[in-house]
């Protein structure tokens, strides 16, 4: 059995929370409160973690932690990336800061997991026409300064958080394959 703790990086509203529950079928440890922040219009906001325990088919663990996406909490970001194996950033397509956004979560990751895999998942691009995925992609890439994929999701599909999670279990496949033959 292997354990694969995965941890989702993002803005609050990005869909992180949703996310988790939607690979873990609703069973989740939230964090979540009565959100007092008034830039955002989000009835309730995480502010520990959001966990969830999965157990797969083929016998192996996935351990999601949903991180809180406010900057006054990024002092947690650093600890939960501690001995992950794969990270998620998700960016809000429709935020007008996405650039922004996704500038703090990948500099997260290049400081505190910089071998560990990771996928950028973009959500409500349905309510971003104008957005440009490929603008995004180049900012992953100078960014981290590897390719990273990036798939535009709706975290509230399952079928769609199922696909991101396929393409994020196949990058912790291949980072372990070179590690065995490195």
């Amino acid at each position: 059995m292997i354990e694969h703790k995965v941890v989702i990086l993002g803005a609050m509203g990005a869909g992180k929370s949703t996310l988790v529950r939607a690979v873990a079928g609703g069973s989740v440890v939230d964090t979540d409160v009565l959100n007092t922040d008034p830039g955002s219009s989000k009835l309730a906001t995480t502010v520990a973690m959001d966990y969830a325990d999965v157990h797969l088919p083929n016998g192996d663990r996935l351990r999601l932690y949903g991180t809180p996406g406010q900057q006054r909490f990024s002092f947690i970001w650093p600890v939960l990336l501690q001995g992950a194996r794969g990270v998620v950033i998700l960016a809000d397509g429709s935020s007008p800061d996405v650039s922004q956004e996704l500038d703090c979560y990948l500099t997260a990751l290049r400081e505190h997991a910089p071998g560990v895999a990771a996928v950028v998942g973009v959500s409500k691009v349905d309510l971003a026409p104008e957005l440009d995925l490929d603008s995004c992609m180049d900012k992953v890439q100078q960014s981290i300064g590897r390719p990273l994929p990036l798939v535009p999701i709706d975290a509230r599909s399952e079928v769609e958080v199922m696909l991101l999670m396929d393409v994020l279990m196949g990058e912790v496949e291949a980072a372990a394959l070179v590690q065995d033959h490195a």
